[in-house]
């Protein structure tokens, strides 16, 4: 079974290939027959399928969070692509003989973990602030794998694996130059928020296949997780200044900008509004990036289904 991505999927042909299941549901039609409507994954997108017969049969065969293998076709339904199911499974150690590769069904990062994380590294070791250079390095070494892998959101933003390190990364190249162009900002709370201001994610996200919220981060939330997290570590450094520590919470609790996006804190003082204002770059960034991606209009413009629920230019793209 040879993999066929989802990007390349078009309309009115026959496929058998690898995916993982993101969502699962087993429904009703009116005439009451089950039907399953799945969304199915792979590292290029995302697409909706169902399977309307024989789905009694085939319904306890996977779970959401699997990996499957699935035949079907591809349809049009609505002016979107859809796949309709004809048979799947989960699957098997055999699979790997037959060309199914884990790396092919998560969305990953494009950019060289090592290279951003080795970036990171020499970013904290340039900061001249003792305390912070010493919390940010005790939470690199001990979160490395996490933070390596995680993704930035469920959605929203670099929903990847590894998406939270190329977040972090692309932030603190924009930090590094913000803080040259001012500079009469204190470069070492601006870094040491960038690294830390979503750290709170690694407790608030499940990452796999289809990723959630932990219980923690649906209780909680990872701008108070991210502000726990600091304090952990701030607590094991004797004499730690507790005008650093306080600005480095207000930092990290109110880098979201604004009450009404669940901040707790707006920001109030300039080093914590460059951080969010650099975390708000960067997002928007990667909503654009995807809008066009997930476009699939023709000609130069998008249709307004995006985060943005706007027409956006896509011509130079």
């Amino acid at each position: 079974m040879s993999k066929i991505y989802i990007k390349d999927l078009k309309a009115e042909t026959r496929i058998k290939s690898y995916f993982g299941v993101a969502t699962k549901s087993v429904r009703k039609t009116k005439d009451d027959k089950t039907y399953i409507d799945v969304d199915l994954i792979d590292k290029t997108g995302r697409i909706n399928a169902k399977m309307w017969d024989n789905a009694d049969q085939y319904k306890d065969n996977f779970e959401e969070g699997d990996h499957v293998a699935l035949e079907g076709a591809v349809i049009l339904f609505s002016n979107k692509l859809q796949v309709k199911i004809f048979k799947i499974r989960r699957v098997s150690e055999e699979d790997e003989k037959f060309g199914f590769k884990l790396t092919d069904i998560i969305p990953t990062t494009g950019n060289n973990v090592d290279e951003m994380w080795d970036k990171l590294n020499q970013m904290i070791l340039s900061l001249e602030n003792g305390y912070l250079k010493k919390v940010l390095l005790n939470i690199m070494t001990k979160y490395e794998d996490e933070l390596k892998t995680y993704p930035a959101a469920m959605r929203l933003h670099h929903a990847f694996k590894g998406g939270l390190l190329e977040h972090t990364h692309n932030m603190i190249q924009l930090a590094d130059y913000v803080c040259r162009v001012y500079p009469e900002v204190r470069r070492d709370l601006v870094v040491a928020g960038v690294i830390l201001h979503d750290i709170g994610k690694l407790r608030e996200l499940d990452p796999g296949i289809n990723i959630s919220y932990t219980d923690e981060g649906n209780f909680i939330g990872h701008l108070v997780i991210g502000r726990d997290i600091f304090l952990e570590e701030v607590r094991e450094i004797p004499d730690f200044p507790e005008d650093l520590r306080i600005k480095m919470e207000h930092i990290i609790l109110s880098h979201q900008g604004k009450l009404e996006w669940a901040s707790p804190r707006e920001p109030k003082f300039l080093e914590a509004m460059l951080v969010y204002h650099i975390d708000e770059i960067d997002t928007r960034v990667a909503q654009y990036k995807k809008a066009i991606e997930d476009d699939e209009s023709e000609g130069n413009w998008t249709d307004k289904r995006n985060y943005f629920s706007r027409i956006l230019y896509k011509g130079d793209v």
